[in-house]
C-alpha cells in the first residue's frame, strides 16, 4: 500500500468528499475502523480514556469513544479545549457521546489511573511546528504517566506532536500503536520516529487507492494472495524442500530455531546440514521432523543440495576457514534461490568478489551492523533509506534491513516498510527464526522478492500476537515465535478479508444476489 504525503492525503479526502461523501460520513469510518482494530489489539473488556482534540482529530476519537462504549468498554473522555472552541463536527461528535450517555471526564487533568488503554485524539496531520504550552504539558504527562502506570497508549492517525519536521527530540505522544487512517504518512515511517509511533496498522477510509511508484507500506490485503489456500489434492512434495546450513560449537540452537520456523510456515521438507561436532545435540533438540546431517559426508549434503528448492545458509554457522569455503563453494555451485544470514552476511562483506557470482535470486538479511560491513561505512537512522538502495544497485538481491521499520528493498522497486513488531523481538533467536520463515516461504514457490515483504510481516505479527496474550514484551522467546507463525498467518487472512469487506460495503460491489425472473419451482 502506497505511502503518501500529508498533501496527497486531504487531495484523497476532497476527492472522496466530491463522489458524494460527506465529512462526517469518512469520520464515522475512520473511528469505527479505529475501535474495530482497538478491540482486537485489546481483547476483552477494558477501560480507555480518550484525549479529545478540538478539530477532526477530537471528533475521530469521539467515534472511537462511542464506539468502544457499545462494545462494553468504560470510556472516559478528556476535552483538551473548551467546548466552545471545538470544531463543528467535533461538537456534533460530543453532542452525541452525551446523549448515548458518556462520560466527560472533569477536573484539570486526565484521569489517567482509569486507563488501561489511553487514546490520543489530539491533533492529526493539520499541525505543523513543534507543541509549546498547555498542549504540550498534555502530552508530556500522557508519556509520564503512560511509563508509570504502564498503561498502552494507541494514536489516532499520527502521535500528536509529530509532523514532518519532527525530529527524535520532538516533544510527541509516545504510541504503543499508530492507527493511520486511509494511508500511511511518510514521516511515521522514520526509524529516528519510532519511539513515538510504535507499531502502525491503517485504516482505510476511501473508496479510491492511488497507485504509485513511492515507498509502500506492507499490509495484510496485499500478502494474502501470495499463500492461498492449500488444495485437498496435495502432497508434501508440493511444498518444497528447505536445506538449512549453520551450527557450530557453542551456536546450535541457531540452526534449531530456523528448522523450527520453516516447519511452521509450512514448508513440505526440511533438510538442516550441520559441523559433525554438533550433529548428536542438534539431532536431538530439533523437531523430530527436520532431516539433519553432517556436512561433512559429502555424498548426503550434494544429495541434499540437488534437491532443495531453497538454501538458506549463516544462522551460528562459524566465522572460520571452513566456513568461508563451505559459502563460496555454495555460491560458486548456484542452483535455486539462497538466503544468507547472521555469519554468512560476515563471510560476504569479507569477500564481496562472491557477488559477482551470484546466478541465482538471493535474499539478505542484515541488521544495521552487518550491512555497515557490506558496505563499508556508518549508516545514521536518517540514512538507512538511502544505504538499502546504494547496496541493492551494487548487489542483484533482495536486502532486508531489520529495525524497528524493517526495510524490504530490491533494485528498480520502492522501498517496503513492515508495519508489525514490537520490542519483544529484540532478543537472540529472533533473527535465526525469521531466517526459517523466509526459506519456508521461498520453499513453497513464492518469489524471494514477494517472500521477503510476506516473511518480515508473519514474523512481526507472531510476536504482536504474543504479546496480545502475555501482555508484556519482555521474556517473548524466538521459539514461542515461530510456534506463533500459524495463528499469525489465521491472522492475516482475517485482516486481508476484513478490509475486502470494507472496500465493498464503500464501493458498493459487495455481492448481491440476482433477482428472480421467474417464480420459484414447487418441490417435486
Amino acid at each position: 500500500m502506497i505511502i503518501l504525503s500529508t498533501g496527497a492525503i486531504r487531495d484523497l479526502e476532497e476527492r472522496e468528499m466530491s463522489r458524494g461523501v460527506s465529512q462526517e460520513e469518512l469520520m464515522e469510518r475512520a473511528g469505527k475502523g479505529c475501535a474495530e482494530r482497538i478491540l482486537e489489539a485489546f481483547p476483552g473488556k477494558r477501560r480507555a480514556l480518550a484525549l479529545i482534540g478540538r478539530g477532526n482529530n477530537g471528533g475521530d476519537g469521539l467515534v472511537i469513544a462511542r464506539t468502544l462504549a457499545r462494545a462494553g468498554w468504560e470510556v472516559a473522555v478528556f476535552l483538551s479545549a473548551e467546548r466552545t472552541k471545538l470544531g463543528a463536527l467535533c461538537a456534533r461528535k460530543l453532542e452525541e457521546w452525551e446523549r448515548q450517555g458518556g462520560r466527560i471526564a472533569s477536573g484539570g487533568s486526565p484521569p489517567w489511573r482509569e486507563a488501561d488503554v489511553v487514546i490520543d485524539a489530539l491533533l492529526g496531520i493539520g499541525m505543523s511546528g513543534e507543541l509549546r504550552g498547555t498542549l504540550a504539558d498534555l502530552v508530556s504527562a500522557c508519556n509520564r504517566e503512560r511509563a508509570r502506570r504502564f498503561f498502552r497508549t494507541v494514536a489516532v492517525d499520527t502521535p500528536s506532536g509529530l509532523w514532518e519536521g519532527a525530529d527524535a527530540a520532538s516533544t510527541a505522544v509516545e504510541a504503543d500503536l499508530t492507527l493511520t487512517i486511509g494511508y500511511g504518512k511518510e514521516f511515521l515511517f522514520r526509524e529516528g520516529l519510532s519511539r513515538f509511533v510504535g507499531r502502525i496498522e491503517v485504516v482505510p477510509i476511501f473508496s479510491e487507492r492511488p497507485e504509485g511508484a513511492g515507498s509502500q507500506a506492507i499490509v495484510p490485503e496485499e500478502l494474502a494472495p501470495w499463500l492461498p489456500r492449500r488444495s485437498a489434492h496435495c502432497h508434501k512434495g508440493r511444498f518444497g524442500r528447505v536445506l538449512l546450513v549453520g551450527g557450530s560449537r557453542g551456536f546450535s540452537g541457531a540452526a534449531v530455531l530456523a528448522a523450527q520456523a520453516a516447519h511452521r510456515v509450512g514448508a513440505g521438507l526440511v533438510n538442516l546440514g550441520v559441523r559433525e561436532e554438533i550433529y548428536p545435540i542438534v539431532a536431538s533438540r530439533c523437531p523430530p521432523e527436520t532431516m539433519v546431517f553432517p556436512i561433512s559426508d559429502l555424498e548426503l549434503f550434494s544429495a541434499n543440495r540437488s534437491r532443495a528448492t531453497v538454501i538458506a545458509i549463516g544462522p551460528g554457522l562459524g566465522l572460520d576457514r571452513a566456513a568461508e569455503e563451505l559459502l563460496a563453494d555454495l555460491v560458486e555451485r548456484g542452483g535455486p534461490p539462497m538466503i544468507f544470514d547472521a555469519d554468512a552476511l560476515t563471510l560476504l562483506a569479507r569477500n564481496p568478489a562472491l557477488f559477482e557470482r551470484f546466478r541465482f535470486p538471493a535474499v539478505l538479511t542484515p541488521h544495521p551492523g552487518e550491512l555497515r560491513r557490506l558496505l563499508g561505512r556508518e549508516i545514521p537512522d536518517a540514512q538507512r533509506e538511502e544505504a538499502a538502495r546504494e547496496f541493492v544497485e551494487r548487489v542483484p538481491a533482495t536486502l532486508i534491513l531489520k529495525g524497528t521499520r524493517t526495510l524490504v528493498a530490491r533494485k528498480g522497486e520502492p522501498l517496503w516498510y513492515n508495519t508489525t513488531g514490537n520490542p519483544g523481538l529484540a532478543a537472540g533467536g529472533s533473527g535465526d527464526t525469521l531466517l526459517g520463515v523466509l526459506a519456508g516461504l521461498v520453499a513453497q514457490g513464492i518469489p524471494p522478492w514477494e517472500a521477503a515483504k510476506l516473511g518480515v510481516w508473519l514474523h512481526g505479527r507472531a510476536a504482536d500476537l504474543l504479546l496480545r496474550s502475555r501482555g508484556v514484551e519482555e521474556g517473548i522467546l524466538a521459539t514461542e515465535v515461530a510456534e506463533g507463525l500459524g495463528p499469525a498467518l489465521r491472522s492475516l487472512r482475517e485482516a486481508a478479508a476484513r478490509a475486502l469487506c470494507e472496500q465493498e460495503e464503500w464501493t458498493g460491489k459487495g455481492f448481491r444476489p440476482p433477482a428472480a425472473t421467474t417464480s420459484p419451482r414447487s418441490p417435486s
